[in-house]
């Protein structure tokens, strides 16, 4: 008796066993992908820590929308090869791994959608999961905007706007690229230049100085300088000089900012001689607002640090008054333009504190403001111009643009 149920306990553990080479196969895939499935759920839960290459995985999963929906598919497929060949422990592996990855892609579309139809938004789900990034619109490269005293010469993209007559003045848009201060370029976006332009907006693409080449207050130094020569230059490109605004993405969201609160500050001057004008309205796409408490909060922590370090010469503690001439936070006034800010909440560089604390200060001094806090989006969210976090950026941004540009 014993030794018969020693045998079926025998036969029961060899079931569950792979056998032949399908099996095998199927087993070593699921066994791969359920640590990696588990390692970059955690770090869409928590969006910390970019230099870990699970935490990259989950900063793609969440811009990417078709990479998600393309690893969920193969994991259900791999599913039904496991019940098909019957190999239990493929199967067994394959099943929590394949729910998990369904909920990823179920749930933040979920909550973008909820929000967008509480705020009046139309989504597409087929523009989510497009991959078409045509960009028919040619720039106008590396017009110079100005040279340093030290010789060099800084340069923008034109990109003009379509549409009316060229007789008319167009409203302008001067951008600004992000990289942490300290790395991107002018031609990073071309999909956002190309679709303001078909909104009737001429786009000014601003290349800027990053370290090691320039000093701490250079940058801003460099963006007021773009603005200044493209209100000298209006007649040149048929620009209404009263129809000027500033956008900016991460760190180029900070930079449009400081450069907008602070015009006419002695602290930070252009870089070349050109007027300092004020502009109508500010887009922040993800920039950081306080750069102490940024310095100290950020999910980030090395890759960011480091950064700041590069570019503002040292630490808060080091520096504690350039950290605090860098923050537009600390220029808020009656006078402030009009600004708005978009945040996601699953930003692993820009914590959530960044955008209300700037939304506090600009409604204590009665600035007119707007903060979108999207669910589920990570920095860097409109790197794909179809996903949902971007058609909701645009919609509110066009709405935007046309209040304070009439």
């Amino acid at each position: 008796m014993e030794a018969l149920l020693n045998m079926k306990q025998t036969q029961k553990t060899l079931s569950w066993r792979p056998r032949g080479f399908f099996q095998w196969m199927l087993t070593i895939l699921a066994l791969i992908a359920l640590p990696i499935t588990v390692m970059t759920s955690y770090y869409i839960i928590n969006p910390i820590n970019v230099n870990h290459i699970m935490s990259i995985f989950a900063w793609i999963a969440l811009m990417d929308p078709t990479i998600l929906l393309i690893t969920t598919l193969v994991m259900i497929v791999l599913l039904v090869l496991a019940f098909w060949r019957r190999a239990l422990i493929a199967q067994t592996i394959l099943i929590p791994v394949s729910l998990l990855l369904i909920f990823w892609n179920v749930q933040p579309t979920i909550s973008m959608w909820s929000m967008a139809k509480s705020e009046g938004v139309s989504l597409s789900l087929s523009s989510h999961f497009s991959i078409k990034k045509d960009v028919l619109s040619k720039p106008i490269q590396n017009v110079v905007y100005g040279k340093t005293e030290d010789g060099v010469e800084l340069m923008l993209d034109v990109w003009p706007a379509k549409g009316e007559s060229e007789d008319v003045l167009k409203p302008a848009i001067v951008k600004v690229h992000g990289g942490a201060w300290v790395e991107g370029s002018k031609s990073e976006a071309p999909t956002w230049n190309q679709w303001l332009n078909e909104l009737g907006y001429t786009v000014f693409d601003v290349e800027y100085r990053m370290p090691p080449q320039s000093s701490w207050k250079d940058e801003v130094g460099d963006v007021k300088s773009a603005i200044g020569w493209v209100v000298t230059n209006t007649d040149t490109y048929k620009i209404d000089p009263k129809r000027i605004n500033l956008m900016g993405f991460s760190a180029g969201g900070n930079l449009a900012m400081l450069a907008a609160y602070s015009m006419g500050n002695a602290q930070l001057p252009p870089s070349t001689n050109v007027p300092e004008v004020s502009v109508n309205s500010v887009i922040n796409l993800y920039g950081p607002s306080d750069m102490t408490t940024f310095y100290k909060s950020t999910p980030s922590p090395d890759y960011i640090q480091n950064a700041m370090k590069k570019y503002i010469g040292g630490s808060p503690t080091q520096f504690p008054e350039r950290y605090k001439i860098l923050s537009p936070i600390n220029y808020i006034q009656e006078s402030t333009p009009p600004t708005i800010t978009f945040l996601g909440t699953s930003d692993r560089f820009v914590p959530e504190e960044q955008a209300k604390n700037l939304n506090k200060m600009l409604a204590v001094n009665g600035v007119s403001h707007e903060l979108y806090l999207l669910p589920g989006a990570d920095h860097g969210f409109d790197a794909r111009p179809g996903n949902l976090g971007t058609q909701f950026a645009r919609e509110k941004i066009k709405a935007f643009l046309q209040k304070y540009n009439k």
